[in-house]
């Protein structure tokens, strides 16, 4: 967590407990090299050199205050950090195990709005990194809805919970969760939690669904994971973290939509009574799904989500999933991919991403991307296949079948939810990419 503190030369006792660091325009002077990140200086602390024309300078300053460990510290800069920037340089610190007291020279309100956001932002990415035997699907549902809930009750707004799992008759209906879940332990759940402002009525319409992905592990079932890929995999919950973060930032921020999630959980695992490829999976809508890759289970829960948010008449769906390898091959993972039937994507969702330093890509999804799907038995296989197939665009494809077609839909491949190991920006581990963003969104 992060404490923040209003740094002022004419209040320097306030800050005596710190160590100084002083980011600096500029190179090393001798006897230290040109090419040194950082420097000792004369107040006992450090100087770190920073090129401001590089990019994310601020949070490549961060990684490097970081691997001196200094937890506690008072930050001055040759060139102001924005709110904005800041709220980066303080991400690029977060490793999930330090907690950190930072002074820097910023109004105190806007610390306390700083302060507030990424220590939001940081519950969630903490909570993607759980442990699976701890965030099974039923916990990590409640968890989060705690979390939502405890805000909706600090701002004066409803939360509420729907929790629908396994053995519940209203579960039946929920196709890619029973076939996917099936061979665990852990029961599979749909939990449905309504966020509505004290400014809507509680009958109003939904105005936006958020459906996300929730497998809380991925075994690949009998489609399996190397070793390699699977231990990682408690991570492939991300999505329902992430959106639930966004959906508590805004609430905090002062949202004034009703708000519909989603949460699609379950795991994945291998049993025999697990999903094989060969099994055919009928969804209420009627499409037929021919399982080839038993490791595509993602797509199969989420579109449980989005035929039930199309039912509750959403005004507008925004389904988010870490669900192909594909995207992290075509824009890696530093960035999040997009995807919608329209060629340009929504102008408040693009100035939201835009304004907030969120970084995405759109990807293209066309009516021919419906062909790598085919299959000779049901209407469609879960996997694309055929010579180059376009796994994000494909995987899209098949969702766009379980939204209602009158329905504005937005779908993200959140190939940076997790970062194994690390990158010049941020530390190894969960990133909190869209939390921001997506709060931002909610709120205009």
């Amino acid at each position: 967590m992060f404490k923040l503190l209003n740094y002022s030369d004419k209040n320097a006792s306030a800050n005596e407990e710190l160590v100084l660091v002083s980011l600096k325009e500029g190179t090393a002077k001798a006897p230290f090299s040109k090419d040194s990140a950082f420097a000792p200086n004369a107040n006992g602390g450090y100087d770190v050199f920073v090129n401001t024309n590089d990019f994310k300078w601020y949070q490549v300053a961060a990684k490097t205050i970081a691997s001196l460990k200094l937890y506690n510290f008072a930050l001055k800069s040759d060139v102001a950090l924005s709110e904005l920037e800041f709220y980066w340089f303080l991400t690029a610190l977060y490793d999930g195990k330090h907690d950190y007291t930072v002074s820097y020279d910023l109004a105190q309100d806007v610390l306390d709005k700083v302060a507030m956001t990424v220590n939001t932002v940081s519950i969630f990415r903490k909570i993607a990194d759980s442990d699976s035997k701890i965030s099974t699907p039923e916990k990590v549902i409640k968890v989060l809805f705690d979390l939502v809930k405890e805000t909706a009750d600090t701002q004066g707004d409803s939360a509420s919970l729907n929790l629908i799992k396994r053995g519940d008759v209203e579960f039946e209906k929920y196709s890619g969760l029973n076939a996917v879940g099936f061979a665990s332990d852990e029961d599979p759940c749909m939990g449905i939690i309504d966020y509505v402002p004290k400014c809507c009525d509680k009958d109003a319409p939904v105005q936006v669904a958020l459906v996300g992905k929730g497998i809380t592990f991925d075994t690949g079932g009998y489609s399996l994971k190397p070793d390699k890929y699977m231990e990682t995999m408690r991570t492939d919950k991300t999505a329902v973290v992430y959106l639930c973060g966004a959906v508590t930032l805004a609430a905090k921020l002062g949202i004034k939509k009703h708000v519909r999630l989603y949460l699609c959980c379950s795991e994945n695992m291998v049993s025999g009574r697990g999903m094989l490829p060969g099994d055919i999976v009928t969804y209420p809508n009627g499409i037929t799904v021919e399982i080839n890759n038993t490791d595509a289970e993602g797509r199969l829960v989420q579109a449980d989500g989005l035929l039930q948010a199309s039912e509750d008449k959403a005004q507008y769906i925004l389904d988010m999933a870490t669900l192909t390898g594909a995207a992290k091959i075509a824009v890696g993972r530093d960035m999040f991919s997009v995807l919608t039937k329209e060629q340009e994507l929504d102008k408040s969702l693009v100035s939201a991403f835009d304004k907030t330093g969120e970084m995405y890509w759109q990807l293209p999804l066309a009516p021919y991307h419906r062909r790598f799907l085919s299959s000779r038995r049901a209407t469609v296989t879960n996997s694309g296949h055929g010579e180059g197939a376009p796994g994000s665009s494909v995987a899209a494809s098949f969702l766009e079948q379980f939204v209602d077609k009158s329905t504005p839909w937005v779908h993200i491949d959140l190939s940076s939810a997790y970062l194994p190991d690390g990158s010049p920006f941020l530390a190894a581990g969960p990133t909190g990419s869209t939390i921001l963003g997506l709060a931002t969104w909610l709120c205009e």
